[in-house]
C-alpha cells in the first residue's frame, strides 16, 4: 500500500476515536461489497452457491447503480473497497459500479477483488478494465487457491479450477506490464479438507514469489454454513496443522507483516477464544449485501438497515440507532479471528498488535494438541 494510504488511514483511525469520545458514530474507511450470491464454485466449506441453483439469477439484488450510489456516499472517507461474493466478476455491471465509486471518492487508494478465477478470461477482463480506469488506486486481484492440483479442485468442487487459477495468474503477470497499478495475490482458506497439505501450497506460492494471504474456514452468515462444523479454530483434529502453518509463514515484503501478525495472534485466539485486539467491524468496515442490507460485520447477521430505506446514503444510515447499536456490539465481539475483519482491527490498534504479535508464544503442535484446553476446542 502506498504511503498516502497509510497517512490517510492514520487520520481516519484518529478521527474515529475522537468521534466516539464525542458520542458520534465512527465512519468506516473500508467497504466490503458482497456483490452477488451467484457463484460458479461448489466449495466444501460454503453453501452460497446453493442460493441460486443452476444458472442463477440476480433479479432480487440491488442494481450496480444503486450499489455505486450507496458506496459513493462515503465520499472522502472511503480508502479501501473490497469486492467479494459469490463470484464478484459475475456481478452484472461490476466494472461500471467500481469505476463510478472511484470517480466519487477522491481518497479511494486500494481496490481488491476476490475471485475464484474459474473463468480466467472474465477475471482478466474485469481486472484490466478496473485498473485502466482507477489509475491512482492500487488494484489487486485476490486469487483463491486452497491446494495444489486436485486438492484445490476437490475443495472448490470444480474440476480444472487449479489450472484456471494458474492461467489467470499468468495473465495478470502479463497485464502488469501495461497496468502498473494492477497486482495480484494468492488467498488460501485453511480448513479440515486441506490443512494437512498446506506445506506444498506454501512451497508453491513461495517458489512463485507471490504475495500470500491465509484465511480460516468459518461458520458465518456470509457462507450459509452455520452448524456445519467448519470453524477450523475449534476442531481438535486440524489444530496441529493450523498451528504449524502459523509457524511456517514467513513475510517476504512489508505488507506481509500484517498477515504475519494475524497468524501469530491466531495462536492467542485459539488459546483464549478472545480477539487479540478490539474488533473494529462496523466502525472501520461496513458490509453491503447483495440485496442492499448494510451489516457491521461480514460474518454476523447484525443488520444496521437497508440502503433503500436511507436514500442510499450510508452516512445518514450510520446516524441511526440501529447502526450505533451494531458498532457498540462489534467492539466487544470475540466471534472470530479472520482477516476480513482482523486486518482493519490490527491497523486500528497498531501498538497493541505489534506488542502482542511480538510476544505471542507457540502453542502445542503434537498430534493431540494436549496443551490446548479442551473447553476452547469445543466452543463455537
Amino acid at each position: 500500500m502506498r504511503a498516502a494510504f497509510h497517512l490517510r488511514l492514520a487520520r481516519r483511525v484518529a478521527a474515529n476515536r475522537v468521534r466516539r469520545r464525542l458520542g458520534r458514530p465512527a465512519i468506516p474507511f473500508k467497504l466490503l461489497w458482497n456483490t452477488t450470491h451467484y457463484c460458479n464454485s461448489r466449495c466444501l466449506t460454503c453453501n452460497v452457491w446453493g442460493i441460486y441453483p443452476g444458472e442463477g439469477s440476480q433479479k432480487d439484488e440491488i442494481h450496480g447503480s444503486e450499489a455505486a450510489r450507496a458506496i459513493a456516499s462515503l465520499g472522502e472517507h472511503l480508502l479501501w473497497l473490497t469486492l467479494t461474493g459469490g463470484e464478484p466478476t459475475l456481478k452484472l455491471n461490476v466494472v461500471e459500479t467500481v469505476n463510478a465509486v472511484y470517480d466519487a471518492c477522491p481518497h479511494l487508494n486500494f481496490i481488491t477483488v476476490n475471485t475464484n478465477a474459474i473463468v480466467p478470461g472474465r477475471t482478466l477482463a474485469v481486472m484490466d478494465a478496473i485498473a485502466a480506469h482507477c489509475r491512482r488506486a492500487e488494484v489487486l486481484a485476490v486469487l483463491s487457491l486452497d491446494g495444489v492440483g486436485t486438492v484445490h479442485d476437490e475443495v472448490r468442487g470444480v474440476p480444472g479450477n487449479f489450472e484456471a487459477v494458474m492461467e489467470a495468474r499468468r495473465g495478470l503477470v502479463a497485464l502488469r506490464r501495461q497496468r502498473p497499478n494492477l497486482g495480484f495475490c494468492i488467498q488460501s482458506t485453511a480448513s479440515r479438507h486441506n490443512v494437512d497439505r498446506f506445506d506444498e501450497l506454501l512451497a508453491l506460492v513461495r517458489a512463485n514469489g507471490d504475495e500470500h494471504l491465509v484465511t480460516l474456514a468459518q461458520e458465518a452468515e456470509l457462507y450459509r454454513n452455520r452448524g456445519a462444523g467448519h470453524d477450523v479454530t475449534a476442531e481438535r483434529s486440524v489444530l496441529p496443522g493450523l498451528l504449524r502453518l502459523a509457524r511456517l509463514y514467513r513475510p517476504r515484503r512489508v505488507r506481509d507483516l500484517v498477515q504475519w501478525a494475524h497468524l501469530r495472534l491466531l495462536q492467542r485466539y485459539v488459546e483464549t477464544r478472545e480477539a487479540p485486539v478490539p474488533c473494529s467491524a462496523g466502525s472501520s468496515t461496513l458490509t453491503l449485501s447483495p440485496r442492499g442490507d448494510v451489516l457491521g460485520c461480514l460474518f454476523l447477521d447484525n443488520r444496521m438497515g437497508n440502503v433503500r430505506d436511507f436514500g442510499h446514503d450510508l452516512l445518514r444510515l450510520l446516524e441511526s440507532p440501529s447502526a450505533r447499536r451494531v458498532q457498540e456490539a462489534c467492539r466487544s465481539c470475540h466471534q472470530c479471528w479472520t482477516n476480513c475483519e482482523s486486518f482493519t482491527s490490527m491497523l486500528s490498534s497498531p501498538v497493541r498488535t505489534v506488542v502482542r504479535a511480538a510476544l505471542a508464544r507457540p502453542l502445542a503442535s503434537g498430534p493431540d494438541a494436549r496443551e490446548v484446553p479442551p473447553r476452547v476446542l469445543s466452543e463455537r
